[in-house]
């Protein structure tokens, strides 16, 4: 398991390239780190640490808090939600 925050971070973006490259990839990529240690809790650790790393720089890019940014994002989420269901 990652112990610092640079690491946890970059174990993120593999985890979210992974994710974003599609399914099979997503696939291998959860394979992979069963076969090495078959804790997958740093995976949760990971993308939770780049999440907490984006809210950061967006949050210094707008000039807003990141709690406005946040508020932002689950927004524009229920919007998009509500136009796909309507």
């Amino acid at each position: 398991m990652t112990t610092n925050d640079y690491d946890r971070v970059r174990a993120g973006i593999e985890a979210m390239t992974a994710y974003i490259s599609g399914e099979p990839a997503m696939d291998a990529y959860i394979a992979d780190i069963r076969a090495k240690d078959g804790n997958l809790d740093h995976l949760a650790d990971s993308a939770t640490a780049l999440c907490a790393a984006l809210l950061f720089q967006i949050a210094g890019m707008t000039g807003k808090t990141q709690h406005e940014v946040l508020q932002e994002l689950a927004h524009g989420l229920n919007r998009s939600e509500a136009e796909q269901q309507g």
